[in-house]
């Protein structure tokens, strides 16, 4: 009886326990994010797109951030922190790191998380938690050797240089509509970051 009440509902039997699922659940959530935005987002739009009961996602998900920042997973960062001799290629190491998990971003969501999390304090709270102190948290360990080794020279903000990546990679996607890439980080860190601390630009051959 209940595989034919879901079937007449239009709503998908598979279980989102099961990863595939989830995944359909998370494109539809991140597709529709960018289409209308967060304001005008829902939980019955996200219930329609995905063919999903909206009670099963309230008991996954309490609140709409919630489900966003789930739907975001898959974005968070994975840095290492390993110290790669200088700052500038820590930084380097970070960036294509980051940007790794940034290959399918696209402007609309950026958008639409930047505006979000201005109205609504619980998912600018996630949003940073998730997506942005890892990688502060690693700039600024680097930041420390780099100052132990004496790169960073003393009239430099080290505050305004740790949020300088972040600016020119949202600054990218938002300018040029398309994702940040492993060129940005070399044009960055090869073109700004060292003739701003003075280091000779060598990069080492790319095999």
């Amino acid at each position: 009886m209940r595989d034919d009440v879901t079937a007449r509902s239009g709503l998908r039997k598979v279980p989102l326990s099961r990863p595939e699922r989830r995944a359909e659940l998370f494109d539809a959530v991140l597709a529709l994010l960018s289409e209308v935005g967060y304001e005008r987002l829902t939980m019955d739009l996200v219930a329609r797109r995905a063919r999903v009961g909206k009670a099963t996602l309230y008991q996954r998900w309490p609140t709409k951030a919630h489900l966003v920042m789930a739907a975001m997973e898959r974005y968070r960062p994975v840095v290492s922190g390993r110290d790669a001799g200088s700052f500038t290629e820590d930084i380097r190491q970070l960036l294509m790191a980051y940007v790794a998990s940034w290959s399918s971003l696209d402007r609309g969501l950026v958008i639409a998380l930047l505006e979000g999390s201005r109205r609504d304090a619980e998912l600018a709270r996630m949003r940073r938690e998730r997506l942005a102190d890892p990688v502060r948290r690693a700039i600024e360990a680097a930041l420390d050797r780099a100052r132990e080794r004496g790169e960073i020279p003393g009239r430099v903000d080290a505050g305004l240089l740790a949020d300088l990546p972040f600016a020119v990679i949202l600054g990218h996607v938002l300018m040029q509509d398309e994702p940040p890439g492993h060129d940005l980080v070399d044009r960055f860190v090869d073109g700004i970051l060292s003739p701003l601390l003075d280091v000779p630009n060598q990069p080492e051959p790319r095999i």
